[in-house]
């Protein structure tokens, strides 16, 4: 029962690795399988003190038919985290799999008594699981502006002059970004899963869980408020340069102190308590051989299958992306050749955030004036094969970057291919308000090996997530050309001088 059991959470913690390691929100993920493992020993020291049955269940055929439905669902799960690993809904139903598949062991190995004492603990895994993006969006832009506008509120009460920008805070010496990290969501999700932990640990109720929880959020929010406030504060004295100095020393600071004031909450909320949690012995717990025997030849059968079924599903997917990806076209390579013989060019150094948020394998950035006084910006990222790749590329789309800086988006985005070439550039046009004008922003996301047919307007769309179960797995290099113009009140003017530029822009390779 180990080996399925164990190929299943590898392939979940595997998953969800790349999401703890590239973004911040959810870093704290990487210590949640300790925790895991923390609550399932306090628990079971916990059951060896209170009293129990030997009975292992009551009928079996109402789990084993929901078990074989999750099991079932493993194989188009499989199938579409195969092409597209990022999505947020597929690592919900693989972790609901793999989750459903452990406790229904424990069910078989303990009946209800033991699920009872470990579904919490085993389930506490979900908090490291990324919230899907049509929550966690509104979220993240909601709280980020709140935080800016507080923040512009308390340098108020300091005497530092401050004007708030949508996201950003506008100081004497530049703009202060409110970057997703510090816009309260990375402090809330942090102390909502400390907040849990506690409450599994201390052993409460679910009155004082749920109390736990409105603590956690609004020591998170003061916390992050007080960050946030000290960072453009020496932003505002020393330079926008300065907060890089800081940043990480606060972050880990407030962290401490959060942590530290919620279990402080939680371990005064234990003394209040009226009675023990710890039973004396009821009953002597023993099992006989007979029903020991039954138990473990009902698990270890269950084992055998499932190993079964995951070796089919397994094999299966991979044939069907050999087969898929036989029929990829090949691609002519192509990258970006700046117009440095312009005399207003000029290269915008990367910063280490952007290389540690994309983690591209290569990218450059310039900017420079054209001749009829329309100012350009470009920004080429690549990613080589593999599946970082299809994870990373996808991420920063300027309907949320570009919205998250305080500018408005106008009207919905629009797609046009355009050709260099042998090579089809599928520019998705986004346009958005400025006080100097409209901004206009192309930006093209490619795929090796994708036919033109294979691209959607909207790159979060679910047809275009899952239509690479048809196209491949996608992770055979991709790029991303993004061409910023600031000057052309008409968006038929700015295409039209892109698509002219588009010949010395991009540089065919053999």
């Amino acid at each position: 029962m180990t080996l399925p059991l164990g190929y299943l959470w590898i392939r979940l913690v595997d998953n969800l690795g790349l999401e703890w390691s590239s973004n911040p929100q959810y870093s704290y993920g990487l210590v949640v399988p300790l925790f895991v493992a923390g609550l399932i020993l306090r628990r079971l020291h916990y059951a060896k003190q209170i009293s129990r049955d030997n009975t292992t269940s009551g009928s079996t055929f109402p789990p084993l038919l929901l078990c074989g439905l999750i099991a079932f669902l493993y194989l188009p799960t499989r199938l579409i985290e195969e092409a597209t690993p990022e999505w947020r809904p597929i690592q919900w139903l693989l972790g609901f799999e793999t989750i459903g598949l452990t406790l229904y062991v424990v069910w078989l190995s303990g009946g209800k008594f033991w699920l009872r004492q470990l579904a919490f603990p085993i389930g506490f895994f979900l908090v490291s699981i990324p919230w899907p993006t049509l929550v966690e969006a509104p979220i993240i832009q909601g709280l980020s502006r709140m935080n800016a506008g507080m923040v512009v509120n308390v340098l108020g009460l300091l005497g530092v002059p401050a004007i708030q920008h949508g996201n950003t805070i506008e100081v004497s010496t530049g703009i202060v970004g409110i970057s997703d990290a510090c816009s309260g969501i990375r402090s809330f999700q942090s102390s909502l899963m400390i907040s849990l932990f506690l409450g599994e640990y201390y052993l409460f109720n679910l009155q004082r869980r749920m109390l736990l929880v409105p603590i956690s959020f609004t020591l998170a929010m003061f916390l992050n408020l007080c960050r946030a406030s000290l960072l453009t504060w020496i932003a505002a004295k020393k330079g926008i340069g300065a907060i890089a100095e800081y940043h990480d020393e606060a972050g880990l600071t407030i962290l401490l102190v959060c942590t530290a004031l919620l279990w402080g909450a939680a371990w005064f909320l234990n003394l209040q308590r009226n009675s023990t949690l710890v039973k004396p012995y009821a009953e002597k717990y023993y099992e006989s051989p007979t029903v020991g025997e039954k138990i473990y030849q009902r698990v270890s059968r269950f084992g055998l299958i499932l190993i079964i079924w995951i070796i089919i599903v397994e094999c299966s997917v991979e044939m069907w992306y050999r087969v898929r990806e036989s029929q990829l076209q090949p691609t002519v390579n192509w990258t970006v050749n700046y117009p440095r013989d312009n005399p207003s060019y000029e290269d915008v150094p990367i910063t280490a955030d952007d290389r540690t948020l994309l983690r591209f394998d290569g990218g450059q950035k310039g900017r420079w004036r054209d001749a009829d006084g329309t100012d350009w910006q470009a920004f080429y990222f690549t990613w080589n094969p593999g599946r970082v790749a299809g994870y990373l590329a996808k991420r920063h789309t300027p309907d949320v970057c570009i919205t998250a800086t305080g500018l408005k988006m106008i009207g919905r985005p629009d797609m046009s291919f355009m050709t260099v070439g042998p090579v089809v550039l599928p520019m998705r046009h986004y346009i958005f308000e400025t006080s100097s004008g409209p901004l206009q922003v192309y930006q093209c996301h490619w795929e090796a090996g994708l036919p033109p047919e294979a691209y959607t307007v909207q790159e979060s769309t679910r047809f275009n997530l899952i239509r690479g179960v048809w196209a491949g797995r996608g992770n055979h290099g991709q790029k991303v050309f993004e061409v910023i113009l600031t000057g052309y009140e008409n968006a038929n003017k700015a295409e039209a001088s892109l698509k002219h530029r588009l010949n010395q822009l991009i540089k065919i390779e053999n």
